[in-house]
């Protein structure tokens, strides 16, 4: 309706003797809305991309050792798109690996609420799992890896961290 009163200024000077008043009031809401659509998913296809940049430039930070770079890059990976698990499983895997277990736990949860089968989250959160001593927990998320991914790298290395530790206990 405001789209209307906006384009109705000319027809009223002029009258609207064809009945165009309220196709072109119409029409031009229909181009703005769909200007402002283009633009949000835009803008969003630009968040993505720059997450996936952010995320790349932290797991080379990982590799390199630099895990506290790595951290900030992650966390600039979630600003950027906070519906990324693979971000938020990173991050967590970051945080393990600088001691921080229960910061890694907590963002382990998000990544796993965002995608239940994300296969990074699942196995580095089962890693966790076994550190921690909670293998059945870290079983859980293998069987839900074969349910899911039974050709992930992710899935393997699990049931060989399960078999090892496994294999470490005395009888």
């Amino acid at each position: 309706m405001t789209a209307m009163r906006i384009f109705s200024f000319p027809f009223s000077r002029i009258g609207d003797s064809f009945g165009l008043k309220d196709v072109l009031s119409r029409v031009c809401a229909g181009f703005l809305a769909l200007g402002l659509g283009l633009g949000i998913a835009g803008l969003a296809a630009a968040d993505s991309a720059k997450s996936a940049l952010f995320l790349d430039k932290g797991q080379a930070a990982q590799e390199a050792g630099r895990l506290t770079e790595a951290r900030g890059w992650y966390e600039r990976a979630i600003v950027q798109n906070p519906a990324s698990a693979d971000a938020y499983a990173h991050l967590a895997r970051a945080e393990n690996e600088l001691g921080d277990a229960p910061r890694a736990r907590r963002h382990f949860a998000i990544a796993l609420e965002i995608d239940p089968n994300n296969p990074p989250a699942l196995y580095w959160s089962g890693l966790l799992d076994i550190q921690e001593g909670r293998e059945d927990e870290a079983r859980k998320k293998l069987d839900r890896l074969k349910k899911t991914c039974s050709t992930c790298p992710q899935r393997a290395a699990l049931a060989k961290a399960l078999e090892t530790h496994g294999a470490g206990k005395a009888p």
